[in-house]
């Protein structure tokens, strides 16, 4: 009986001993497998570049703060045409900082007696001769902004004439940057005219013009303001601020659009 039970015991513990041998050798290799993975993990991060994580963190950040400040200044604008609205503040204040010089579309500010006449440098008919004349008087005022509106009365169909424009009018702003590098000077792309006077064959070159005055600007690094869209109601182009000619406008349309494209635009007064 002592010998069979012996016999048992002996082939029990013959059996066991693979086993442990399985679990020893299994445990291990689990062990290897995982710290293997941590490794290669570990490697990703030592190949990450910091610098580079931190900038695009930053330019994030940055993009975000930008597109904040640009929603804030739009609620300022907005609460700011509502007190002009309201008759609580005037287009002279928020505008007390910008000077205008241009032919008979900006001589109308002064008479429709919406700006300050010191603030405006404007004459029916006017060229670039009326910018040259006017030259020592704007630069001794030293304006911080300065919108300029000239070429409607100098329009006309041929290409030659358009470059003989263009050239003159950059030479006086490239004189004008050196004497006033402070200031903002914006130039003002053609008023868009009625259907009667675009029926005048130079009046069909304004959207040239425009385009041409768009590149001087790109070129000179200085800004373009269009007044194209000052004209649209509801999608489309609306005549009803226009006088006879097809050209002038109404004071209504200076007071109720005009300026506030104007400061809509240029972001004034925020």
């Amino acid at each position: 009986m002592k010998r069979f039970f012996y016999v048992v015991f002996v082939l029990l513990l013959t059996a066991a001993v693979p086993l442990v041998g399985f679990f020893a050798l299994k445990t291990p290799k689990a062990d290897a497998a995982d710290t293997a993975k941590g490794l290669a993990a570990l490697a990703r991060f030592d190949s990450v570049d910091v610098a580079k994580v931190d900038s695009k963190l930053k330019a994030i950040e940055q993009k975000r703060l930008e597109a904040l400040e640009k929603e804030n200044r739009r609620l300022r604008l907005d609460e700011m045409m509502k007190l002009i609205d309201a008759g609580k503040l005037s287009y002279r204040k928020v505008l007390k900082n910008v000077y205008i010089a241009g032919d008979s579309l900006m001589e109308g500010l002064e008479a429709y007696d919406i700006l300050n006449s010191n603030h405006i440098f404007a004459q029916v008919s006017a060229s670039l001769s009326h910018l040259e004349e006017n030259f020592d008087k704007i630069v001794s005022i030293r304006p911080p902004v300065l919108i300029l509106h000239y070429g409607l009365n100098m329009i006309a169909e041929d290409e030659a004439h358009l470059n003989t424009f263009i050239q003159k009018y950059t030479s006086i702003i490239e004189r004008l940057q050196k004497k006033l590098p402070d200031t903002r000077i914006v130039i003002s792309l053609l008023f868009p005219v009625d259907r009667s006077a675009a029926k005048a064959p130079r009046f069909g070159a304004i959207k040239n013009y425009n385009k041409r005055l768009r590149e001087m600007c790109e070129t000179l690094g200085i800004e373009a303001l269009d007044s194209a869209p000052a004209f649209q109601e509801n999608g489309s182009f609306t005549t009803r601020y226009y006088g006879a000619d097809g050209i002038h406008l109404s004071a209504s349309f200076y007071r109720n659009v005009w300026l506030k494209h104007v400061i809509r635009s240029l972001e004034i007064g925020v």
